[in-house]
């Protein structure tokens, strides 16, 4: 087998500084593996093939959905509960990312058997389908006897873990038309009533407390996630961890301390479930203060899309971060630990996607003359596309590539005085 690693780059394109640009895997700061996760984290990392950032990712999901609604803030508005979505994206399908959510879960059956047992689940395909899960009671009305009863007694427990190993099925089912799943999930995060619009579901959910894991490859991400869905808020509702396989272990290994740090998770959620609310200490307003522009900051491409609720995102994961503490008051280090994760799923998506746009235009043009010289005339743009997209939207594709830096339009004077020629160059960002 060849150690491509030790063969030395051409000449001549090392003369010409050419050498291709390897893209290097994000990496997770220790700030993020602060407090109980990060300690559990590192336990069982030594035991597990799993990437200690998956590991890290699924506990703090979990732990903020056993947590319920109790927990949570109220910002401009808007409520905030410890209710978080996330998607474990491994470089292929080898790189342990169900490993992880198995061994996470032996430790937590530990602090809340009955959640963990029976408000678990995956095979999500619908709306309908996740709002039947954490139904309300339903009433009917018995003519005969001229009064109501209850026809079906619902779910008492509004808490859902929704574990999803091929989460390349989701993107799949919310690209159907006519299915309201992306709309279902898109509320589910911001804990709203749930209740389709349609004649033969009338059921609904108040006060739903649903947290989303999911799993899928690098390439099933990249081919499955649809401009709609990057558009209409499905995607920044997740954060995105690219994670690989961390060592391996022909047999396995043995963890000897679940039922430790299963005590210790049981203790935390104790405490969650007697918070209502939420407060945030002098520190963490001060630093909050002071990194919100750069949350809250426009980003161009399919990248910045995906990472437009990055605020939103921080302060649920610092609340989780307090809970594990057995804190009601948020605190700089807690925030600290958030934004290493912030800043790890930018580096994730930016990883993962690199320039793409989103838009499949703008795409196919940066794609195109990636490939080829790197510059194209208007007409043979034109004929990327066999003439079949309007020309207001390749006029709009091309004049955000020029905004974002992607392309420069250069107009080169004609022959002997003939008509100039438009240009489509490449620029690097």
């Amino acid at each position: 087998m060849k150690n491509f690693t030790s063969l030395a780059p051409d000449d001549a394109m090392a003369e010409a500084g050419e050498l291709p640009q390897v893209k290097t895997p994000p990496i997770l700061a220790e700030a993020a593996f602060y407090g109980l996760a990060g300690e559990f984290c590192r336990a069982l990392a030594p035991s597990t093939e799993a990437d200690p950032t998956a590991l890290l990712a699924q506990v703090l999901i979990a732990f903020g959905a056993a947590c319920g609604r109790g927990p949570h803030l109220m910002i401009d508005g808007s409520r905030h509960g410890v209710n978080e979505f996330a998607v474990i994206v491994g470089q292929s399908s080898k790189a342990r990312k169900g490993t992880g959510w198995r061994r996470t879960i032996e430790t937590l059956r530990y602090s809340d058997e009955e959640f963990f047992e029976d408000r678990v689940m995956g095979g999500l395909s619908s709306g309908e389908g996740l709002i039947f899960q954490i139904r309300d009671e339903v009433m009917a009305f018995d003519p005969k006897k001229q009064e109501h009863f209850v026809a079906d007694p619902g779910i008492l427990d509004k808490r859902l873990l929704l574990v999803e190993e091929e989460f390349s099925a989701i993107l799949k089912q919310v690209e159907r038309e006519g299915n309201i799943l992306s709309q279902i999930v898109r509320q589910a995060w911001d804990s709203r009533t749930l209740s389709p619009l349609t004649k033969n579901h009338r059921i609904r959910t108040t006060n739903p407390h649903i947290s989303i894991v999911g799993q899928i490859t690098e390439v099933e991400l990249r081919n499955r996630l649809s401009e709609v869905e990057i558009a209409n808020g499905f995607g920044n509702r997740f954060l995105w961890f690219f994670v690989k396989r961390s060592k391996l272990l022909p047999f396995g290994a043995f963890f000897d301390k679940s039922r430790f740090f299963g005590d210790r998770f049981r203790q935390a959620l104790e405490f969650a479930k007697t918070v209502e609310g939420m407060a945030m200490s002098p520190g963490f307003m001060k630093d909050w203060a002071a990194v919100y522009p750069v949350l809250t900051e426009a980003a161009p491409g399919l990248a910045g899309s995906l990472t437009s609720r990055q605020e939103a995102h921080a302060m649920r994961l610092s609340m989780i971060y307090a809970l594990l503490d057995q804190e009601k008051v948020i605190d700089s280090r807690h925030l600290k630990a958030a934004l290493s994760i912030i800043d790890f799923v930018s580096d994730s998506v930016s990883y993962i996607f690199g320039e793409a746009s989103g838009d499949p235009v703008q795409d196919k043009i940066v794609k195109t003359l990636d490939e080829g010289s790197g510059r194209m005339s208007l007409t043979e743009i034109h004929g990327l596309f066999d003439r079949h997209v309007p020309k207001n939207k390749l006029e709009t594709a091309l004049n955000e590539l020029v905004r974002s830096g992607k392309i420069e339009v250069q107009s080169i004077p004609g022959e002997n005085g003939g008509r100039p020629k438009t240009t489509i160059s490449r620029k690097r960002i």
